[in-house]
């Protein structure tokens, strides 16, 4: 039986010792599986899925920012195609009648109405119109008004 790589169509070496062999040793096949790997125990593995988000929320927070904004700063190819992207998604998604013509974007983890925000300090940032809101930019002082 000649199998083939699900990556490059070469053919597979028979080693006994793997069950269900389907990527050859190639870096490249190597990659792929690996990254079709970590998509489906993404979908299928809620502990796996909070683990790595819990990992993420806890290295911007060491990081504090810092790392994507000197990132943009040193790379400002990477700034321009990602904003020629974003128009270019812009233009293919799908309008309605009332909105306006620059949609803003929000993140799926924007403020909603049942949220419970927790007394503080927060920083209030002027929205426009065609401009990407993320979750980071509402920025207001919530303290109690009256007791009764």
């Amino acid at each position: 039986m000649n199998k083939r790589c699900a990556c490059c169509h070469d053919k597979l070496p028979s080693v006994s010792a793997v069950r269900n062999h389907r990527y050859c040793r190639k870096p490249a096949c190597q990659k792929e599986r690996k990254k079709l790997w970590h998509r489906q125990k993404l979908t299928s593995d809620s502990a796996y899925r909070e683990s790595k988000a819990d990992a993420q929320r806890k290295w911007n927070c060491a990081n504090g920012g810092y790392y994507w904004k000197e990132y943009r700063a040193n790379h400002p190819d990477y700034v321009e195609r990602n904003r020629e992207k974003q128009r270019e998604r812009n233009r293919k998604r799908p309008r309605k009648r009332d909105t306006p013509a620059s949609p803003v974007i929000a993140k799926i983890d924007a403020l909603s109405p049942q949220n419970v925000i927790p007394f503080g300090r927060y920083r209030l940032v002027p929205l426009a119109t065609n401009m990407i809101a993320k979750m980071d930019s509402l920025v207001v002082e919530i303290g109690v008004v009256s007791g009764g």
